[in-house]
């Protein structure tokens, strides 16, 4: 019981490093930044509990936000695709996949994958700008700074994802 508690407290610690370390930094063609503590709700396995998936969303995200000075902003989102996660994964794992499926390619198939990863990382960066924004007058921004980030937050993710999964 605890084992599956620390290495989840170890994935969260290593991907809040690499956004806080480097991502926060880089800032493709000065709009957004690529955002990588998704990646952490994406692969909560098939039988998380909603309550205990919006907690570590939650509890990730505030890290994020006292390291990023977004007060709220990341938690709200992480909490956000947190909730939606566990019935997304349902409807989208294999008919015939075990209780404790963990979301990846070879578990999932590349497109259903992908598809997954897509739907719930445009989810997650449609909460954070429109609270990062806070405003609508400069709709325009606000829509760069999110499709940049949400086009190299993608590529980065399924980076690591052939990484941690290179089968199939």
């Amino acid at each position: 019981m605890i084992i599956p508690i620390l290495k989840r407290l170890a994935w969260a610690m290593l991907l809040l490093l690499v956004q806080v370390l480097v991502l926060d930094k880089v800032h493709p063609w000065g709009y957004g930044a690529p955002l990588l503590c998704p990646l952490f709700v994406i692969t909560l396995p098939l039988g998380t509990l909603r309550t205990e998936a919006m907690l570590w969303g939650f509890g990730v995200g505030i890290v994020a936000d006292i390291f990023a000075g977004t007060p709220g902003i990341s938690s709200a989102a992480l909490t956000f695709i947190a909730f939606l996660q566990p019935p997304v994964l349902e409807l989208m794992a294999p008919r015939d996949s075990e209780e404790e499926l963990r979301p990846s390619f070879s578990a999932m198939g590349r497109w259903n994958y992908l598809q997954f990863i897509a739907i719930l990382l445009l989810l997650h960066h449609l909460v954070y700008f429109a609270l990062e924004g806070f405003s609508y007058f400069h709709i325009t921004d606000i829509a760069i700074s999110m499709g940049v980030s949400y086009a190299a937050s993608l590529l980065i993710i399924i980076i690591i994802e052939h990484i941690r999964n290179p089968k199939k």
